[in-house]
């Protein structure tokens, strides 16, 4: 372990660093920092999670071979990041404990970031979803690194985005009639206001209102 590695798990160990950050350790160090950033990720001292967004692990997770929770790591990033967000669809069904199937992709609603492909981070497949910024900022449950929709946005969430993508028409139905009665019908209409009001006619049509 190089001395400039020694430095970057001692101060920034269990923390997200920019790829800017690490560029001002490679001139104390006189070290490049694309060479110094492959020599992370080869060895497994860093966790990419996106373009110049890293999580640097600390010595014991080093030694140990294991790191944060994928959720809390890509949760760092983003808070370090500055992006409003959180868990949501089947991420946050589970997260909210409606449901212990396993979903194979992690998904994220944010202000700013939109990837076409799925991004894999630290083995897990990610899906971006970018979403008006005022649609983050109501019914969120914050755990720090954890941010999730609660069972009201999530469920109205599925139905606002299945608008927009035919994939997800048919399950985003099933999904709001399975666990509807778990819903606060209070919450939801405080939380339609967000909303196009199409949205509430949509569930009126479904005799959910």
């Amino acid at each position: 372990m190089n001395i400039a590695v020694k430095f970057l798990l001692s101060r920034y160990g269990g923390k997200v660093i920019t790829k800017g950050e690490l560029k001002k350790v490679c001139e104390r160090f006189g070290v490049d920092v694309d060479y110094l950033i492959h020599h992370l990720i080869s060895y497994g001292y860093v966790i990419r999670i996106l373009r110049g967004v890293y999580y640097v692990k600390t010595v014991e997770e080093f030694k140990l071979k294991k790191a944060l929770r994928p959720l809390e790591i890509i949760g760092l990033g983003l808070n370090k990041l500055g992006v409003k967000w959180y868990y949501g669809l089947f991420t946050a069904l589970r997260l909210n404990a409606l449901t212990h199937e396993y979903f194979t992709r992690i998904f994220v609603l944010n202000d700013r970031i939109y990837r076409s492909k799925i991004v894999k981070i630290y083995g897990e497949d990610v899906e971006f979803i970018k979403i008006k910024p005022h649609l983050t900022e109501f019914g969120i449950i914050d755990k720090g690194e954890i941010k999730y929709s609660d069972v009201e946005k999530t469920l109205l969430d599925f139905l606002y985005l299945s608008r927009y993508n035919p994939k997800l028409r048919f399950t985003a139905k099933n999904t709001v009639a399975e666990y509807w009665d778990k819903a606060n019908k209070e919450k939801i209409n405080e939380y339609l206001k967000y909303y196009p009001k199409s949205l509430k006619k949509v569930l009126e049509n479904e005799g959910l209102l």
